[in-house]
């Protein structure tokens, strides 16, 4: 064997070894979450008003599936922040299907519902963005297991949602 054939098999097996880590990494790394998760939270942010100081707070419950129809759940109160009086609620409800796509989680909303009751104030209806809440809207958030059984949701406005496994 000639030295250029053995540094032509050397190289060979470089590559061959490189491709079969890429092809290990790929598969270990692709691990797909089980997406029976449920997860609550709350929020709250000043809403800017040269009338009158507020505070927005959500307060959410997350059903989230890993198949057949997930639910989120939402009330938002404007409350001035004054005198702690409630300026106005919105409820809304939202029914749909997920799928997982790496470290995306996809999101069909199927149905969605408001409160009978809601406000229509606009620093309440403009300062949240409910495109969960909007039936045939396709959604894309980023997610991030934190441990085996807690996991980060992300969708980009500065909203984060924290999931824990069943």
């Amino acid at each position: 064997m000639t030295r250029r054939a053995a540094n032509a098999g050397w190289c060979l097996a470089f590559v061959l070894v490189g491709l079969l880590c890429v092809a290990l990494g790929r598969v270990s790394g692709e691990q797909k979450a089980n997406l029976d998760l449920w997860c609550t939270g709350e929020s709250a942010h000043q809403v800017p008003s040269p009338t009158r100081p507020s505070w927005l707070t959500t307060r959410f419950r997350v059903d989230l599936r890993p198949a057949g129809v997930s639910h989120m759940r939402m009330v938002a109160q404007l409350i001035d922040a004054n005198s702690g009086a409630e300026i106005g609620t919105l409820r809304r409800n939202s029914a749909f299907r997920v799928q997982q796509e790496g470290h995306r989680l996809h999101i069909n909303v199927e149905r969605s519902a408001k409160g009978e009751t809601d406000s229509t104030i606009p620093e309440l209806v403009n300062t949240l963005g409910l495109f969960i809440f909007r039936p045939d809207s396709s959604l894309s958030y980023w997610m991030r297991p934190l441990s085996e059984t807690r996991y980060l949701f992300d969708d980009g406005n500065d909203m984060f949602i924290l999931c824990s496994k069943r």
